[in-house]
């Protein structure tokens, strides 16, 4: 089989010749590179059996705007199409300036100069999957909704309007729909027929459950990934989503809405035990990920790796619907070593 064709058979749920291996987000690549006697991250991503790669369309680009950070140099800091300093992007602190922070009314909302989905060079993006023919195509799966009502309101202020300024958040949110679905009818519009899976992305759990009230997530953010996700099944994609934490309350929703594959699977959580989640979701939902960066690849030796690989492929991969992956990114105290054992 094909590195395409092995994905697309654990999205099927059928049993390919071997488990198919996601490879993505490796800190110090090039020493693992080394480590193997490659040079490119590309050719090291391809020698560990990586079988997904993802496409995204060409930005916008970034202007350059007033805030409130103040450079020793005076010189105004680059912003993301967002208003986040270029520089802090993926950072989780309040300190660096949120452009909804002090926003109390809708109309505050409103008055910031929001991006627009249409921006984007899809036209690019259409030729890179054309010349691909090795991977599963997967679109560009980083595009949150509760994670960037965050970055723009600061978590705290997020957290709190939630609760006791809905209309602010709302407004927020509609403006965050109207992006999104411009952004995804784009990519879908000049893409869709080239694309094996389409993908979403948000981080609204820790480790205990979801960050907010299961009801208030299924009344605020639930219909617009229910919105993306059909549009993407309408076009008979697969469909992908990146959700870090313990999802457990909400994995039968997002089932509902037409979720074919979660990632990324942190099965040493409570109550995500992978032989838990195969018996109530293994024939709806493919698995991606279940790999412990937390607990095994920073501290364990590489037959250790090798044990819990094993043990994650025999419980998530029986009668298939499992590609074997990390639950989070190879961090910098990964060995090589640990990294081989694993794919």
């Amino acid at each position: 089989m094909t590195p395409r064709e092995r994905a697309l058979a654990a999205f099927r749920h059928e049993v390919p010749d071997r488990i198919p291996a996601y490879v993505r987000n490796v800190m110090e690549w090039q020493r693992h590179a080394s480590h193997l006697g490659v040079s490119t991250q590309e050719d090291l991503f391809a020698i560990l059996g990586n079988t997904i790669r993802s496409f995204a369309p060409a930005p916008p680009s970034s202007a350059e705007m007033n805030t409130d950070a103040q450079p020793s140099d005076g010189a105004r800091p680059r912003l993301t199409i967002w208003g986040i300093p270029e520089d802090m992007v993926g950072t989780y602190t309040d300190s660096i300036p949120r452009p909804l922070a002090r926003a109390k009314s809708a109309a505050d909302v409103e008055a910031f100069d929001w991006p627009s989905g249409s921006d984007y060079d899809f036209g690019a993006m259409r030729d890179q999957l054309i010349a691909e023919d090795q991977y599963a195509s997967l679109s560009t799966s980083w595009n949150p909704v509760f994670s960037r009502l965050c970055e723009l309101f600061g978590m705290e202020n997020a957290m709190v309007n939630l609760h006791t300024n809905r209309p602010v958040v709302e407004a927020a949110l509609a403006r965050l729909d109207h992006f999104y679905t411009e952004f995804y009818t784009g990519i879908l519009d000049s893409c869709g027929d080239q694309l094996d899976i389409f993908g979403l992305g948000d981080d609204f759990a820790g480790n205990d459950g979801l960050l907010i009230p299961p009801d208030l997530w299924r009344r605020l953010f639930k219909p617009l990934y229910a919105k993306w996700l059909g549009m993407a099944k309408s076009r008979g994609l697969f469909t992908f989503m990146h959700a870090c934490g313990n999802l457990t309350d909400v994995l039968p929703d997002l089932i509902d809405i037409g979720l074919d594959a979660w990632q990324t699977v942190q099965t040493h959580l409570d109550g995500q035990g992978p032989e838990l989640l195969k018996k109530a979701y293994g024939s709806q939902l493919t698995f991606i990920g279940a790999i412990d960066t937390t607990n095994i690849l920073g501290r364990a030796t590489p037959d250790e790796v090798r044990d819990h690989v094993g043990a994650q492929i025999s419980a998530l991969g029986r009668g298939g619907g499992y590609i074997c992956a990390p639950d989070h990114t190879i961090m910098s105290e990964v060995s090589s070593e640990n990294v081989v054992a694993l794919y």
